[in-house]
């Protein structure tokens, strides 16, 4: 089957149902007697098997049929969940979750036969005591009308018992792709041997399996408020390139609002300038209702998280209770599934390489389980993405030894650095501390991608870590990709562009004020120093004599600050940022491009990049 707009619909509400059920597992292997998280992993699965057998998604369906076998007398109360019983369950819904994804995408139909066998076998095991028959009946593949053969089998079988579960539908038994094989389960008093001898004498039946198993659940239908994957009411489904693309000529109708407010000015029309006035405030208006389109919670990101950190605690022998605060935080869609692949870096490393095993911990007078924290909350016009734990923290001996090793700094320059330049030297490419290699992570793919992935994102990556006491990794973040405040600096007769969201404050500093230290120069604000950078060495220009005084814009990240000179200030303007495909000598100082209110094309300064080459330039390499 082709990809159509109703298997964009299935993916959507299969991976919503797919992280239900992992919530719930979760929440049953932390309490076993839990029927309340039962009840939901029942009801999703059931809910993906009707979709995907109207999809005509075999595989997808099969195995969330044998889930269900497996889940019904435990749902019951016949059974008590077991730790096997769940891990089963857990490998059964990572096959659903890949079938999904396969099938929806046209892809090979998923082979789940060898976890349905497992799925089947734990369910007999499970309803050895009561006194249901699976059967299975197969058909001569060449037999005329096999749907009609397949209808007065089932007639035979009802005159044995109760039939129930049939497989697939009576409705589908005569379509062109049935393949003339039926399953059902059987209640009955009738010996298997005799319900296989009536059976086969149906006709064009070659072949008929009796085992006993649990039966088929009598599921009541849900309806339309059963699931909040079919809520429906005031609600729709909108393909998100549609809202790209809107979001895109919203941009661009910004900018045609700044140029017609420029264009007209003070004019001897009223009427004119009241128009213009009235048009930009609607098209303001318009801007924030169509960004608060694309802002969904960041729970509908993080809700996978807790499984993944699970298993990754599993895998090391850990311990691991994991927090997740600020799920209601609402962040551009676009953006959280950028950032998506990131978190899953940062939080398996800080299972692996932050948090001890518990013994580790014993040993060092800490409960045996750790706590590793996912919190995400606003700050001023972003966002700060938090993920800290209370494990072993970075040794700064440990990175300075490993950065020198490398060739990446010197010696004497290691003597200099502060603790937050030694823990930037954990994004840079290939760089790792770890001597051993896991399943898990630490194979030379780490924080720079991480720190890169941000970075494109206009975002920045702070690490703050004491020894023994654990580590935090905070990611700052635009609430939106699409548009942002930005100051217009310019240099060396260039105009630049830098997002207000990194900028404290502007400054004009005397130039008999500004002292050395050390390879770099820094000026008192309001006692404090700052560092002061000149935007042309960085921009790999010549910089002219300085005059009497020095203009600056002074750059706040985390708890860090510089100041960058610049030549002038041309405004601010809200721009809208466009893909920046880099060339190889393209300098990482910029994070993107956008279109002026004039027309004119301007670079954007990515205010990571800034402070990192900034430190370069006052400590370099010698």
């Amino acid at each position: 089957m082709k990809r159509t707009d109703y298997s964009d619909i299935f993916l959507t509400e299969s991976r919503e149902h797919v992280s239900v059920i992992n919530e719930a597992l979760l929440a049953l292997e932390a309490e076993p007697d839990n029927s309340t998280a039962i009840a939901s992993v029942f009801r999703a699965v059931h809910t993906i098997k009707g979709m995907a057998a109207a999809m005509r998604y075999t595989g997808v369906a099969e195995l969330a049929h044998a889930m269900e076998q497996l889940l019904d007398p435990i749902r019951s109360g016949d059974q008590k969940i077991e730790d096997d019983t769940l891990q089963l369950l857990f490998s059964a819904t990572d096959g659903v979750e890949r079938g999904v994804e396969v099938a929806a995408d046209d892809g090979e139909p998923l082979d789940a036969s060898a976890i349905i066998r497992r799925l089947n076998a734990a369910a007999a095991l499970g309803a050895s005591a009561t006194d249901s028959l699976n059967v299975v009946i197969r058909l001569d593949a060449a037999a005329p009308l096999p749907g009609v053969r397949a209808f007065l089998a089932l007639r035979e079988a009802r005159e044995l018992g109760t039939v129930m579960g049939v497989h697939p539908s009576e409705d589908r038994l005569g379509d062109d792709d049935f393949q003339g094989t039926i399953s059902f389960w059987l209640d009955s008093t009738v010996s298997p041997e005799i319900i296989r001898e009536r059976l086969l004498a149906v006709g064009d039946v070659i072949d008929v399996s009796v085992e006993a198993a649990g039966p088929e659940v009598g599921v009541e239908e849900m309806g339309t408020g059963g699931s909040p994957a079919l809520r429906r009411g005031r609600f729709i489904r909108v393909d998100l390139n549609r809202l790209d693309r809107l979001v895109n000529q919203m941009g661009e109708l910004v900018l045609v609002r700044d140029r017609l407010r420029r264009e007209v000015g003070p004019s001897a029309n009223p009427g004119l300038e009241e128009a213009v006035a009235l048009a930009a405030r609607l098209i303001s208006e318009m801007r924030n209702e169509v960004m608060r389109v694309r802002m969904v919670p960041a729970g509908q990101v993080f809700d996978r998280f807790p499984r993944l950190v699970r298993d990754a605690a599993r895998a090391l022998g850990k311990a691991v209770d994991f927090i997740v605060q600020g799920s209601e935080i609402e962040l551009d869609r676009t953006l959280l599934d950028e950032i998506g692949d990131p978190l899953v870096h940062l939080l398996r490393n800080a299972v692996d390489h932050g948090i001890e095993t518990p013994a580790e911990r014993n040993a060092a007078g800490k409960p045996e389980l750790g706590t590793l924290r996912l919190e995400v909350e606003r700050e001023g016009s972003g966002a700060v993405i938090r993920v800290s734990d209370d494990g072993r923290g970075i040794s700064r001996d440990g990175v300075l030894e490993a950065a020198v090793a490398r060739g990446l700094i010197s010696p004497s320059t290691a003597a200099h650095l502060s603790d937050e330049e030694v823990f930037r030297l954990l994004t840079r490419a290939g760089f790792t501390t770890s001597a051993r290699v896991t399943d898990v992570s630490g194979r030379g793919v780490g924080l720079d991608v991480v720190a890169n992935r941000v970075r494109l994102l206009g975002g920045s990556l702070d690490i703050s870590s004491q020894p023994g006491r654990g580590t935090a990794f905070e990611v700052r973040l635009p609430l939106t990709l699409a548009i942002l405040r930005a100051m217009l600096i310019r240099c060396d007769g260039v105009v630049y562009a830098l997002p207000l969201a990194y900028v404290s404050e502007t400054a004009e500093v005397s130039a008999a004020d500004i002292r050395a230290a050390g390879a770099g120069e820094v000026f008192l604000l309001r006692g404090e120093p700052i560092p002061l950078i000149r935007l042309h060495s960085l921009l790999g220009v010549e910089a002219p004599p300085r005059g009497t005084n020095v203009v600056a814009v002074v750059l706040e990240l985390g708890d860090q600050c510089i100041a960058l000179e610049i030549d002038d200030f041309t405004g601010q303007q809200e721009i809208v940022v466009k893909e920046f495909d880099s060339t190889v000598d393209t300098l990482r100082i910029f994070s993107g491009a956008t279109i002026l209110a004039d027309g004119s094309p301007a670079l954007i300064l990515d205010a990571d990049s800034v402070f990192s080459m900034a430190a370069g330039a006052a400590f370099p390499h010698s």
